[in-house]
C-alpha cells in the first residue's frame, strides 16, 4: 500500500515571491555621505558596523546605530546624513509579493533589528569566496533575514490586509507585468483579458485604492528609475525600451513626477 500526501502549495506559491538583488557592498564614508530628500524605487537594509547615520523626514529624525540592521521601505522619502564617519554593510533589493508589488513597500517607517556580530561576518565571508556553496549559503541567510523583517511588520494587522486587493487582481498585475509599455491603454488590457473597461477600471480601483492607468504610470515610472540607477543603458535606449516614442516624451512623463530629468536623476545615485 502507498500513500501519498500532496501539498500543492508548494508547487504553485513557490516562485510567487521574487527577491532580487540590486546592489550591495561594505562601505565607509564621512560627512560627504549626505543626499538630500532620496526616493528610491528599492528597499534598502543596512547593517551599520561603526558609526552612526540619521535618517530624516518631516515626522523627524531617526538615527542608526552600530549593532542594528534597519530596513528602509522602497518609495520612503528621506534626507540622508552622516555626523562624522560610517562604516556599513547594505544591500539595496526589490521583493515582489505579486508582480509590480514589492512586499515592503508599503510599510510606513523603518524596521529595526539587532545583530550579532557572526551573522554579518558570515554574510562577508560567503561574499568573497564567490562559489555556489557561498551562493546557497547567502540566499538561506538573507531569507531568514528578510523574513525576521517581515514578522517584524505583520505585527501590524493592517499590514497584511493592505494585499488583499492586490490578489484579487492578480491577473491584471501579471497581465501588465509582460505587457507594460509607454503605448499601453485601458482598452488594450480590456480586449485582451475580456473584461468589460467600465468593470476592469472600477474594481482595480476598488482593490487596490488607485485608478488602473495611475498604476500603469507608476510602474512605468518604476522601471524606469530601475533603468537609469542600475544600468548604463543610454537615456535614448531606456526611453526605447520603454516604448516613448523619443527621449522628449521619456523626460516630460519622468519629470512630471520626479521633478528633474532622467539624466539628472542617474547622477545623484548613491
Amino acid at each position: 500500500m502507498q500513500k501519498f500526501d500532496f501539498f500543492p502549495f508548494l508547487n504553485t506559491d513557490w516562485n510567487s515571491i521574487h527577491l532580487e538583488i540590486l546592489e550591495n557592498a561594505l562601505f565607509t564614508g564621512d560627512t560627504s555621505w549626505y543626499y538630500p530628500h532620496m526616493i528610491s524605487p528599492f528597499n534598502r537594509l543596512y547593517f551599520i558596523i561603526e558609526g552612526e547615520i540619521y535618517l530624516e523626514n518631516e515626522h523627524g529624525r531617526q538615527t542608526l546605530f552600530p549593532g542594528h540592521m534597519y530596513l528602509i521601505p522602497a518609495f520612503s522619502c528621506y534626507t540622508y546624513g552622516c555626523p562624522k564617519s560610517i562604516r556599513k554593510f547594505y544591500m539595496h533589493f526589490n521583493m515582489e509579493l505579486l508582480p509590480g508589488v514589492d512586499l515592503f513597500s508599503r510599510l510606513e517607517t523603518i524596521r529595526q533589528l539587532p545583530f550579532d556580530d557572526f551573522l554579518l561576518e558570515t554574510i562577508l565571508t560567503e561574499l568573497k569566496k564567490e562559489s555556489l556553496s557561498g551562493l546557497l549559503h547567502l540566499k538561506s541567510i538573507i531569507w531568514q533575514v528578510l523574513y525576521e523583517f517581515f514578522l517584524h511588520a505583520a505585527n501590524n494587522a493592517d499590514y497584511l490586509e493592505r494585499f488583499k486587493g492586490f490578489f484579487r487582481q492578480k491577473q491584471v498585475l501579471e497581465y501588465l507585468s509582460a505587457n507594460l509599455h509607454a503605448g499601453l491603454r485601458i482598452p488594450d488590457i480590456s480586449n485582451d483579458l475580456h473584461i468589460p473597461r467600465h468593470i476592469l477600471s472600477r474594481t482595480f480601483r476598488q482593490d487596490t485604492g488607485q485608478g488602473l492607468k495611475e498604476y500603469m504610470e507608476l510602474l512605468l515610472l518604476q522601471k524606469a528609475r530601475n533603468l537609469l540607477l542600475h544600468t548604463s543603458m543610454p537615456i535614448f535606449e531606456i526611453a526605447e525600451t520603454l516604448g516613448f516614442s523619443d527621449p522628449f516624451y521619456f523626460s516630460r512623463f519622468f519629470k512630471k513626477t520626479e521633478h528633474i530629468s532622467p539624466r539628472e536623476y542617474r547622477q545623484q545615485r548613491f
